[in-house]
């Protein structure tokens, strides 16, 4: 009877692999929309006159890339 609990062990480490894969790349998308996004405000921010608004969306823009980066480089642990 323990064969079987070793194939399901077996079977649910790609199961588990896959998942997490799948949430890294939606979370990575995620980021990048809101990266798309946040540089559309900081150029109008900036073709309005507003400087010291499109300075804070950049630097937030700077730490979701520093998050996207941290995020891609991570490793799989198989537990």
């Amino acid at each position: 009877m323990t064969v079987p609990r070793v194939q399901a062990r077996k079977q649910r480490r790609p199961r588990q692999v896959i998942a997490a894969l799948n949430l890294r790349i939606v979370v990575l998308a995620a980021i990048i929309v809101v990266q798309l996004w946040g540089l559309v405000s900081a150029l109008q921010a900036s073709l309005a006159g507003h400087g010291a608004e499109a300075a804070w969306i950049l630097g937030f823009e700077l730490l979701a890339v520093a998050a996207a980066v941290i995020i891609a480089r991570g490793e799989f642990s198989e537990r």
